[in-house]
């Protein structure tokens, strides 16, 4: 078994070299695999994840994976070629030692601004970009890189469950699918994408929502965009972008740059609010907070938030239900609500509106607004009073 895992290995860089093929470069320097010049322009952002991972032990083991060796795009590109049969595929590597539970911010930073210029570029001719991820974390980077693409190509998160080494693997139906999705014009216009398992969901709206099956990435409350159906995307409504999606603009940071540190809290029953000091001492300019239901604080807790407030920094009530949101109150409150925003996502946005300076109430404006209005009837006056 570990020989043969091993073989397949070696085989990567030669699967492409003995595929009928044309390898090209560009003007941003990527090298285009291509049987059909004439074929849509599709990036793959590899950050590594299941989907290029193998066993050591086994073709049924999905617990114990990453221990074999890597797989290399280049290798399911020739291995399953019909993906050239819908795009041509330029690689760009951003793969590191570990899983994607070691990842930070830097990487949808890294992510998001590698798009960005790929796709966003006056002229750029390349059509849309897949991104392969670990599925532990990979809600975070394409959350991320949602609120930071600067154009309506198309951004497409993927991965597996499964690692390619199993005996029914899922990663590479789902590598052809994304780079279809990615590929269609009708992809535009809906914000980043994520494709899994046969099924189109918004990035703004999907989590991960099971530790364990292929079927795991879902937007609970809102539903799929679209589904596969014989290799093609099948829409399920006209391109719109989420309501309370908010772009921020980070073409002013600089690469690598750290984002401002948020901490996510799990607020139980009797809550030990100098959980929020300690963070604070530790460097958090911000603090989400898993609210009991519908993003409930403790008195003690929105007290601390209040102490917190006045120092400029913002306290976010999500909540602990797995669907749901976290409404704002019709008074002004020492803490922000999420909306329908999970913890993992809210951290995300309140880092990025710590990062662009937008200050407490801009971060309130920003999870708050659209909701605010729809709640309250576009009244401030009745909001603060």
């Amino acid at each position: 078994m570990l020989k043969n895992l091993l073989a397949l290995g070696a085989l990567c860089a030669s699967v492409i070299s003995a595929s009928p093929v044309t390898v090209k470069r560009d003007d941003f320097g990527l090298e285009w695999i291509s049987k059909d010049s004439s074929l849509p322009k599709v990036v793959l952002y590899n950050t590594g994840g299941t989907i290029v991972s193998t066993s050591n032990y086994s073709t049924i083991d999905n617990v114990n994976y990453g221990s074999g060796p890597r797989v290399l795009p280049e290798y399911l590109i020739g291995n399953y070629s019909v993906i050239l049969e819908k795009a041509q595929i330029a690689i760009v590597d951003m793969s590191k030692a570990g899983g994607s539970s070691n990842l930070n911010s830097t990487l949808y930073f890294n992510v998001s601004r590698a798009a960005n210029e790929h796709l966003c570029s006056e002229g750029s001719d390349i059509d849309g970009a897949v991104m392969f991820h670990g599925t532990n974390t990979e809600e975070d980077t394409f959350f991320g890189v949602d609120l930071t693409l600067n154009c309506s190509k198309p951004f497409v998160a993927t991965g597996a469950m499964r690692p390619e080494s199993y005996i029914s693997n899922d990663g590479p139906s789902n590598f052809y699918q994304a780079v279809a999705v990615a590929s269609d014009p009708k992809a535009r216009d809906r914000g980043a994408l994520v494709v899994f398992n046969d099924r189109i969901s918004s990035a703004f709206y999907t989590i991960k929502t099971n530790g364990n099956t292929p079927d795991t990435f879902k937007a609970l409350e809102q539903g799929n965009l679209g589904a596969m159906l014989g290799g093609q995307p099948y829409w399920f409504f006209t391109p719109s972008y989420p309501v309370a999606r908010y772009h921020f603009d980070i073409s002013s940071m600089e690469s690598g740059e750290d984002l401002p540190h948020v901490v996510v809290l799990f607020g139980s029953q009797g809550f030990d609010t100098s959980l929020m000091y300690a963070a604070i001492a530790n460097g958090a300019k911000g603090i989400v907070i898993m609210g009991a239901g519908a993003g409930q604080l403790s008195t003690a807790a929105a007290t601390v938030a209040g102490e917190l407030k006045a120092q400029g920094v913002p306290v976010v009530a999500s909540l602990r239900p797995v669907t749901g949101a976290s409404p704002p109150k019709p008074y002004e409150q020492n803490y922000i609500s999420s909306g329908y925003m999970q913890a993992g996502k809210a951290r995300i946005q309140l880092q990025l509106c710590l990062a662009t300076g937008m200050g407490w109430e801009g971060c309130r404006d920003v999870f708050e607004k659209d909701m605010r209005e729809v709640i309250y009837n576009d009244s401030t006056e009745y909001y603060f009073s």
